[in-house]
């Protein structure tokens, strides 16, 4: 598009320092306004991005902080636009049709960054900054930037997350500030269908400063065994009395600071962060002993299940390392069952089949967690390495005697039935629940309507009661 456009030309079309807008040309008049570092320092950065003709995110960083020199007590505001799941475009649609989006984009908020005094550029891949002057109301972004697209795209179908952070005394570095509003930016569901923005706020920053802290602690954590194992019954409801046979094992967060962590919070927080490996190993070691624990004390115990992530699926020593893990403790394959989530079979499939049918031959049930959460297909089933099939709460919840649900939930169960599937419900709270999933032909139900997840001591108690 500009690939030929000098500094100075780019520069001085985006505005000039007379009608206070944020975009300063470096003229050799101004070097000395600008500060001779700064000059310098702009003529050697890259000019534009060679792909939009955006100013290049090396000049913007310096532009914008050039701004914030000149203007201190002018409020500004840090936007982030990312467009979700991108890629998704080159796949179905071409590379070439994927660069006109991006140049459809630059052109979005060029636009845009010009008429609020600032200005734009291409960050990252399909992400792009705007520094503009504060604003009161950010609705014009979703218009500006959805109806060009719309139109060009010939879509309503338009998936822009804009993530926001105003910041009206400077209180916080340039780098910080886009930190900032790519936190509000990602704050928003990648399954959003439509184009949407969030302001980043006390709340989120609260939020941000407490993962942060959360994170600090890690170490310690582990040193000083903060975290502990519960277990939630599964019961096979076959014939006329529920039988005991297995449990899941979940993990539980006792920080000394803030008392009880939510694994719903922490557990993707490890994720986010590379940790969720460690953390399961963790689980799995700590399950491991507890199994020869009860087989030790009571002569017996069931098998227990345990979670293990993409990250886990990934690692090459993930069957060596469980082998030796039953070795160590002198248990069974059958004593830990693998659960493994629903989207992790999304991912690079052929890899994660490979693995699941290597610990399968050295005799791990594997059960898939969630299903029915995300991106279930009965072709899922049929092709995937599978023992057991676990329906994910959310798909049972509002199942009644006479709606699709229940229809559909008998088709499943009828189709696993014939895949030699256990099939295994969660999340089950009432009797309603549990008498429609049991003559439907569940196999397994686990829940609050038989128990909440209970420590290893009150465990014990209950395999006691239940022999």
């Amino acid at each position: 598009m500009y690939n030929e456009i000098s500094l100075n030309a780019l520069l001085n079309r985006e505005g000039s320092e007379g009608n206070n807008s944020m975009n300063v040309s470096p003229r050799s008049s101004d070097s000395v306004s600008l500060g001779l570092n700064t000059y310098h320092d702009i003529i050697k950065a890259p000019a534009v991005d060679p792909l939009t003709g955006l100013c290049s995110k090396e000049q913007f960083f310096l532009l914008a902080k050039d701004f914030d020199r000149k203007h201190p007590l002018e409020g500004v505001d840090a936007i982030v636009l990312n467009y979700n799941k991108f890629h998704l475009i080159n796949e179905l649609y071409g590379r070439k049709f994927g660069d006109k989006v991006l140049c459809a984009i630059a052109d979005c908020v060029s636009e845009t960054a010009k008429e609020h005094g600032g200005i734009a550029c291409r960050y990252d891949a399909d992400k792009f900054y705007m520094y503009i002057k504060h604003q009161k109301n950010y609705d014009f972004l979703i218009h500006q930037v959805s109806d060009k697209l719309a139109h060009m795209m010939k879509t309503p179908d338009i998936r822009v997350r804009i993530g926001i952070y105003p910041d009206l005394f400077k209180d916080a570095t340039i780098e910080q500030r886009f930190d900032r509003a790519m936190q509000a930016c990602n704050s928003i569901s990648k399954f959003s269908h439509a184009t949407s923005y969030e302001i980043y706020d006390s709340k989120m920053h609260e939020k941000e400063m407490f993962e942060a802290r959360l994170l600090d602690s890690i170490g310690s954590a582990f040193a000083e065994n903060q975290f502990s194992l519960a277990f939630q019954p599964k019961y096979n409801v076959h014939g006329n009395h529920p039988k005991l046979t297995s449990a899941e094992v979940l993990i539980r967060w006792k920080h000394p600071e803030f008392g009880l962590v939510k694994p719903d919070f922490f557990i993707p927080l490890f994720e986010e962060n590379g940790l969720i490996r460690q953390l399961d190993r963790y689980v799995w070691r700590e399950a491991a002993a507890q199994i020869r624990r009860w087989k030790d004390e009571l002569g017996y115990s069931i098998p227990v299940s345990v979670n293990v992530s993409r990250v886990d699926i990934f690692d090459p020593d993930i069957i060596d390392y469980l082998k030796q893990l039953i070795t160590d403790y002198g248990i069974e394959t059958n004593d830990l069952h693998l659960e493994i989530t629903e989207t992790a079979y999304t991912d690079n499939v052929e890899q994660i089949v490979s693995v699941v049918k290597e610990l399968q031959r050295e005799g791990f049930m594997v059960e898939m967690d969630d299903f029915g959460k995300g991106y279930s297909s009965i072709n899922m089933l049929t092709n995937l390495p599978l023992d057991a099939l676990k329906l994910d709460i959310g798909f049972i919840k509002d199942i009644t005697e006479n709606n699709k649900g229940k229809n559909l939930l008998g088709c499943i169960l009828e189709i696993a039935k014939l895949l030699n599937l256990t099939v295994i419900a969660e999340g089950v709270e009432n009797s309603k629940q549990y008498f429609l999933l049991k003559n439907a032909g569940c196999d397994e139900i686990q829940g609050f309507y038989f128990s909440k997840p209970l420590a290893s001591t009150e465990f014990r108690n209950l395999l006691v009661a239940e022999a």
